[in-house]
């Protein structure tokens, strides 16, 4: 990066910076400048073996389930069913050809047409097997797809007519725990393409790694739900053959309940790879097709991996693994979680086992069985007594779980609802609810008194003279130090000469629509607004909103710029992740600022009661006039106190030495228009 102060005596960046890893665009219009966050490159560890381990010949059974698939297979191409289309202007008339999409280049397949219909809009990863695209449907407004494309593979070649058949009765399905399929088709070389419902919302292995692992009630809801999916599409003849946390998504449902969605049928093989080595079946490891069965044992994967935290058997190639199937399941479940009830060993042990004929014959007998014996297990998990009241609420709902002597219905569950069971009011929860109200009433009494008694705050009429008040910070207790949870919502009177801006998804899109945090605030008219802004790659993040006060020849005295960072929901909780965060600013800071000082970092508070993690710094040179400009910043990262909540406020607020009234770094949203507008930013309380 060329640019510095000596040579420009201002924010403005003019040419274009090369993407860094998880970085946060500022516009070109302004002070600009990224951040970075690496990712560990993998090696490849996959070992396969050309047959089963030679200490035990294992005798070869037949699989009826796959002999009915292999003798139903018929010769349907679903490449060739016509798809909706719509007219586009020329701009968008971007033809996909075999050389439009590249495995070493998969970002320059942003902004093509997939069949008339879907406009590619961002790269969200990809694997061997697969790469990921987020699109719009140009024929549904606001509509967004998943486009995941499937690289020419040769061992398709020997199930392709089991695939293409699967792909039809896909197509066909509709229920409330599978990502629907909504169309395919393949480019002239034969590269496969998926399109299907984005459902944007963490997967299992995202709340694995933010909470570790689940409570047994909670997991025993998802399984269940999971089990019951795979076990209507297993009738229909589709195998999943990538069951693994990664596929199982978790969005929030109706009376605070949870649905688990499974995604991405289709998009694998079914061959070992480094990412689902610990989900696959032995027989897969033995170079036989993935099966129902298989399917069922993957599953088992997943669920003992949420009770647990770990994987069920440990090994870093293929044969490896196959051993440690062989030699069966040594780590129970009660041994590493003493509380649930000897029964789910049992359960683990038959789902988990070596012989294919000795396990739950559908998936929905072993999503029952698991169900049954968790749903008695209410003992308190000690790993969950460390997280929020809140979150656990959350978690477990108010609504009772099903009779466990009530019989499986045989009727499809999908066809009426999700399997998750209505919420039954009784006596008990009356009084809970009674109760609630009342604590709710005595929150809102001691908030008026707080109002009342605190009219210094509320007096704000306009945005100069106000420094000292502006973070003016109430003495905060120990005990309300030690509490994770959202301060009280503020109502501020408007100051006269302000627009006022809420962050809304509209008109929003890329990261930003994906990563949405809303807000409020208010800043001066005479402010120039530049914004929103979506990142313009993957590895890097974009900013809601970015204004700025200018001098008349327009160069920035003020600034101030509002995004997202990757969270855990609470301080406590992200608290970790902060001094990466600050390395990867100061990375970028020193190749930006001549002269980069970071002046301190540390806890703070921000409006009340905002716990937030903050950072100072400055850096100055000199133009080719001679004249000196100092820049001071403060970066705020602010949690949305709420577990779980996977994005934080990120603010950064720029000053420089022709601002009126600052002198420091410690001026900065103290005194001067920023301190105003830092005081009237107020996160939205919906999360």
């Amino acid at each position: 990066m060329d640019e510095s102060f000596s040579n420009i005596p201002q924010f403005v960046i003019t040419e274009q910076q090369p993407p860094i890893a998880d970085a946060v665009d500022l516009g070109s219009d302004f002070f600009e400048f990224e951040d970075v966050e690496s990712d560990p490159v993998l090696d490849p560890i996959i070992e396969m073996p050309a047959q089963i381990v030679q200490e035990r010949v294992v005798e070869q059974k037949a699989d009826p389930i796959t002999e009915d698939i292999k003798a139903t297979a018929r010769k349907i191409k679903p490449f060739e069913i016509p798809a909706g289309h719509v007219e586009l202007g020329e701009d968008d008339r971007r033809a996909v050809s075999s050389a439009d999409f590249r495995t070493d280049e998969p970002q320059s397949f942003i902004g093509r047409i997939v069949k008339g219909r879907y406009h590619v809009t961002e790269f969200l990863g990809g694997e061997e097997e697969s790469f990921a695209f987020l699109a719009d449907d140009k024929l549904v407004a606001d509509k967004m797809v998943l486009l995941r494309i499937i690289p020419d593979d040769n061992s398709y070649e020997m199930s392709g007519n089991i695939l293409e058949e699967e792909l039809v009765t896909l197509s066909h399905i509709s229920h409330p725990n599978i990502a629907r399929l909504i169309d395919s088709g393949q480019f002239t070389d034969g590269t496969r393409f998926l399109i299907s419902e984005y459902v944007d919302a963490l997967s299992v292995n995202d709340v694995l790694s933010i909470h570790g692992r689940l409570d047994g009630l909670r997991t025993a809801r998802i399984i269940r739900q999971v089990a019951n999916a795979l076990n209507e599409v297993h009738q229909e003849g589709v195998v999943h053959r990538d069951l693994r946390p990664e596929n199982i998504i978790v969005t929030p449902g109706e009376n605070e309940s949870e649905q688990a969605i499974l995604v991405n049928f289709e998009a694998s093989n079914g061959q070992p790879n480094e990412h689902n080595l610990g989900y696959k079946a032995p027989e897969v490891f033995d170079g036989r097709i993935s099966t129902i069965s298989s399917d069922v044992f993957s599953l088992a994967v997943v669920a003992y991996e949420m009770l647990t935290g770990i994987l069920p058997f440990e090994g870093s190639t293929g044969r490896a693994m196959l051993r440690a199937q062989y030699a069966g399941l040594d780590k129970l479940p009660t041994k590493i979680r003493p509380e649930l009830p000897a029964e789910v060993d049992r359960i683990f042990e038959k789902a988990l086992s070596f012989d294919v004929a000795e396990r739950y014959v559908k998936a929905r007998d072993f999503g029952e069985a698991i169900y049954a014996a968790l749903a008695e297990s209410t003992t308190t998990d000690p790993v969950t007594e460390n997280i929020d009241p809140d979150a656990i609420a959350f978690r477990e709902g108010t609504h009772k779980m099903e009779s466990q002597n009530q019989p499986p219905s045989e009727e499809p569950a999908w066809k009426n609802r999700s399997p998750e069971p209505p919420q039954v009011e009784n006596a008990r929860s009356k009084i809970i609810a009674g109760v609630g109200i009342v604590a709710l009433l005595a929150l809102l009494a001691i908030g008026w008194y707080y109002v009342v008694k605190n009219p210094v705050e509320s007096e704000i009429t306009s945005q100069t003279g106000q420094s000292n008040q502006a973070n003016t910070q109430p003495p905060v207790s120990p005990a309300v130090a030690d509490t994770e949870m959202p301060p009280l919502p503020r109502n501020i009177p408007q100051p006269a000469n302000t627009n006022f801006y809420q962050n809304t998804k509209q008109n929003l899109k890329g990261d930003l629509i994906r990563n949405f945090v809303g807000f409020t605030m208010y800043y001066p008219k005479d402010w120039k607004v530049n914004g929103p802004q979506e990142s313009a790659a993957t590895n890097s993040r974009g900013k809601f909103i970015d204004i700025a006060r200018l001098t008349p020849d327009g160069r920035p005295k003020e600034q101030m710029l509002v995004g997202y960072y990757p969270s855990k929901g609470t301080f406590k909780e992200d608290a970790d992740k902060f001094p990466t965060l600050v390395k990867e600013a100061n990375e970028i800071l020193k190749k930006l600022l001549p002269g980069y000082q970071l002046i301190s970092q540390g806890e703070t508070r921000v409006n009340g009661d905002w716990r937030a993690y903050e950072v100072k710094f400055q850096g100055e040179g000199t133009s080719e006039s001679g004249e000196k400009l100092t820049v001071w910043g403060r970066r705020l990262f602010i949690p949305a106190a709420r577990p779980g909540v996977r994005n934080g406020f990120e603010i950064t607020m720029l000053a420089t030495s022709l601002a009126d009234d600052l002198k420091s770094v410690d001026d900065v949203g103290v005194r001067g228009e920023l301190a105003a507008i830092l005081y009237s930013f107020e996160p939205s309380q919906n999360f």
